[in-house]
């Protein structure tokens, strides 16, 4: 079999519970033939039983392998175990959490093969996770690491030649380490000679685990996840002179992993003796390795985070978090149709702050011309200079999306979205949207309940919020009803008034049920 064997698809497998039951079908209904490609599941040490699971699951599989080995505290070594023991053309790295579309390795090779490439990325589907929309706008025989944006996807699920990792030593760091996908996909990056996107087909399932069993998903030690980071920039270094090129590159990390995380919600999120721990970590990194002239390279609205972040002010930073924590989306629903198996809904949405003031933007003459500029709304004693907080560019660029969300399993379903920002008089700018948006193929959402949500990506910022009242159910054989509840706007005092009755007597919330149903 070893010279037919087109993939590997390698999975590191620890405590996978019931999530082990969807990745283990979805490799075994490949549309690829079994004799064409090879699964090696490692087993880290499981201690819930997953191992013998796992065997009694893939009993019979000649194609399939399973090794069972003492636990290292992450997924690196088992990655470098099924590596070694791969026979395939290609390898995949999947985690146990996550499935593969039927035809996910038979696309995957395809494109690969014709290519000759080193790496092939295929679209990812996330549940319960954030997926980069702008990696997988379109299949891409050829991609570039920025110009394609494919830094925003550093996890291991693609496709690698197997002789190419070998040639490189590219292995993953083992046991308890962080950032080990980066340490490996970025060195990958720049030696492959052909990096290609498979942008066309879902190829795998990325699962958020309800019970926070993805490794990748607990509170880390800040002093040995920035070590970490220190070594990825390290290898950016190794590979790129200073210059503009290098701070394009520093300035992927400097917000997704450091500024990201010192601001906002997901600051304030946090205990506060970890904010400070953190904070420090980051602040060090941010003063030994990024100089300020990376900063034009991040998203407007986190100019003045990095500005207050050197200047060492955590009190600052902090005060600016509790403001930026106050930018939400106000959206209304102003015209919904449900007809033919799609939802078609006409919108408003506007940034605005919880207290309901639009967020302005101040207009200001230069001697270049008209600039615009965002004032944070909180006393700083840190200045921030006018180019920090300048969002002249960034305005144009700020953007609409609509989707619903599964309330159980939290998946997602984009709409097709055309919206226009109102053209307004003034001193200040704001963003005020007109949007119409529509989602097709309802009978293909999953049964249950989906919120309706609208988010608005402006200057770094990217708040969304549920359309208030509205909301679709999806029944079991794929109808589609639109609802709304008491929360939307107009809802008749009656609806309001039986609806309060009915949380005051057992059981007539469930005997009468006041919906009304828009077509």
């Amino acid at each position: 079999m070893e010279d037919k064997v087109k993939i590997s698809v390698v999975v590191p497998v620890y405590n996978a519970g019931t999530y082990l039951d969807a990745c283990v079908a979805s490799v075994l209904g490949q549309s690829l033939p079994p004799e064409e490609y090879e699964a090696v599941f490692v087993d880290d040490g499981s201690t819930d039983g997953t191992g013998e699971r796992l065997v009694a699951a893939v009993a019979g599989h000649d194609h399939v392998r399973v090794v069972r080995t003492e636990n290292s505290g992450g997924p690196g070594r088992p990655r470098n175990l099924g590596l070694d023991m791969a026979r395939g053309e290609y390898v995949y790295f999947l985690d146990c959490d996550d499935w593969l579309g039927p035809e996910a390795l038979e696309r995957m090779y395809a494109m690969a093969a014709r290519n000759r490439s080193d790496v092939l990325v295929g679209r990812l589907v996330g549940h319960g996770r954030g997926v980069p929309r702008r990696l997988f706008r379109r299949d891409r025989d050829r991609a570039e690491i920025l110009a394609h944006h494919l830094l925003t996807l550093l996890t291991p699920h693609k496709l690698f030649r197997t002789a190419f990792l070998r040639e490189h030593g590219l292995r993953f760091p083992e046991g308890p380490v962080r950032l080990e996908d980066h340490r490996f996909c970025v060195p990958a990056y720049f030696k492959a000679e052909v990096i290609s996107v498979l942008a066309s087909y879902p190829c795998c399932h990325w699962v958020r685990r309800a019970d926070e069993g993805n490794y990748s998903s607990r509170r880390f030690d800040p002093e040995h996840y920035f070590g970490a980071l220190r070594e990825v920039l390290d290898v950016v270094d190794e590979h790129v002179p200073p210059g503009e090129t290098r701070d394009r590159f520093y300035a992927h990390w400097l917000r997704g992993k450091m500024l990201q995380r010192v601001g906002g919600r997901r600051l304030l999120n946090y205990p506060p003796g970890y904010r400070r721990e953190l904070y420090a970590a980051v602040r060090r990194l941010a003063v030994e390795r990024f100089a300020p002239g990376t900063d034009r390279f991040l998203p407007a609205g986190y100019r003045p985070r990095a500005v207050i972040l050197r200047a060492g002010s955590y009190a600052e930073l902090e005060a600016l978090a509790e403001a930026e924590k106050r930018i939400v989306v106000r959206a209304r629903a102003v015209e919904m149709r449900l007809e033919n198996g799609a939802l078609t809904l006409v919108l408003s949405a506007e940034l605005v702050y919880r207290d309901g003031g639009p967020v302005p933007f101040r207009r200001v003459d230069r001697d270049g011309g008209r600039r615009v500029l965002w004032n944070p709304p909180v006393v700083l004693g840190t200045p921030i200079p006018e180019e920090a907080r300048d969002m002249t560019d960034a305005l144009p660029r700020a953007g609409v999306e609509v989707f619903a969300r599964h309330r159980s399993t939290r998946d997602e379903a984009a709409f097709a979205v055309i919206a226009r920002r109102r053209e307004e008089e003034g001193p200040d700018e704001h963003l005020r949207f007109d949007v119409r948006a529509r989602l097709e193929g309802l009978a293909d959402l999953a049964p249950g309940a989906w919120d309706l949500r609208v988010r608005v990506n402006a200057c770094g910022w990217n708040p969304h919020r549920r359309v208030p009242g509205l909301w679709l159910l999806v029944s079991l054989d794929g109808a589609a009803e639109l609802r709304v509840d008491r929360a939307f706007p107009g809802a008749p005092e009656g609806f309001r008034r039986l609806r309060r009755v009915g949380r005051r007597v057992p059981g007539l919330r469930r005997a009468v049920r006041v919906v009304r149903t828009l077509s």
